[in-house]
């Protein structure tokens, strides 16, 4: 592809982002830009992996997605299957898709390593001197997975291109949001409503209750006020509606697991009715 079309900015980003190189790391083995593609002001479609195999994987780095939210928070997923799931989708997708993974926890430091040094594009780490994130040997190998433009360094550019991403999901979070979203090193936040619903005693992924719409706003007040982009889980049309009507960039449509599911309930409940039509078939309850 050639040199993607510019929006007249400084930094050069393309009209669309999802159709050009220009996110990517200067090698395969460096982290793309998902930094930089999250702050260009553009709705960003995502999809959450949570069934670890890389089987799935494949299917849905192909699938056109701009990011792809690898979630080791809930899944049984070692660190080797972690970094088979990051590779896969950035090797299927030709770097199309950028692998966004979600650490089981803030503790975790380790995994937050090996995911950036698999090639993941948005963790909490940063290299000397923002951060304290161990030199990858790998990433150092002359003149093949060392290159960088004029001027930068593997650290430079891995500090420049890595995400740094919390996730308000809990009162404690809600409650110093606005110091999250002030803090420098936030590039998103990324709103776990179901877990945070959970917590005011609601239930379900969303709703109207005074509290919880009272968190919302809280929310996208402190975020707007700081200019940081949030991200949201939004597998309904209504709810991609909210979203983007109160300022989310960054929106995650789909699921492996529901589309796995529900397509498959979808499928068997339209070949039921097919059958039923010509007499042959038997009353189901989908």
């Amino acid at each position: 592809m050639g040199n993607p079309t510019t929006n007249g900015h400084s930094n050069g980003a393309p009209l669309h982002p999802p159709q050009s190189d220009f996110w990517k790391g200067p090698t395969p083995q460096q982290s793309s830009n998902f930094r930089g593609l999250a702050k260009c002001g553009q709705v960003l479609y995502g999809v959450a992996l949570s069934i670890p195999s890389v089987h799935v994987a494949k299917v849905i780095a192909v699938a056109g997605a701009d990011y792809c939210w690898i979630d080791q928070e809930h899944t049984p997923c070692g660190p080797d299957l972690m970094m088979q799931l990051i590779q896969t989708i950035n090797h299927e997708s030709r770097g199309k898709t950028i692998p966004v993974v979600r650490v089981p926890s803030k503790t975790c430091f380790e995994y937050m390593a090996w995911c950036l040094n698999a090639g993941a594009g948005g963790d909490p780490c940063r290299y000397p001197p923002l951060g304290h994130r161990s030199v990858q040997p790998f990433h150092f190998i002359p003149g093949v997975t060392d290159t960088v433009p004029e001027g930068e360094s593997v650290f430079t550019i891995a500090n420049k291109n890595v995400a740094i991403i919390p996730q308000v999901e809990s009162l404690a979070g809600l409650d110093n949001v606005e110091a999250i979203m002030r803090h420098k090193g936030v590039d998103m936040v990324m709103v776990g409503a179901r877990d945070l619903r959970a917590e005011m005693g609601l239930v379900g992924l969303t709703g109207s209750e005074p509290e919880y719409v009272e968190a919302n706003e809280r929310i996208i007040s402190a975020a707007k006020a700081n200019k940081v982009p949030l991200m949201a889980y939004t597998p309904r049309p209504d709810m991609i509606e909210q979203r983007v009507r109160q300022g989310f960039t960054a929106l995650m449509v789909s699921a492996d697991f529901s589309t796995l599911a529900l397509g498959t309930m979808g499928d068997l409940k339209r070949a039921h009715s097919i059958a039923q039509e010509h007499g042959r078939g038997r009353a189901e309850n989908y």
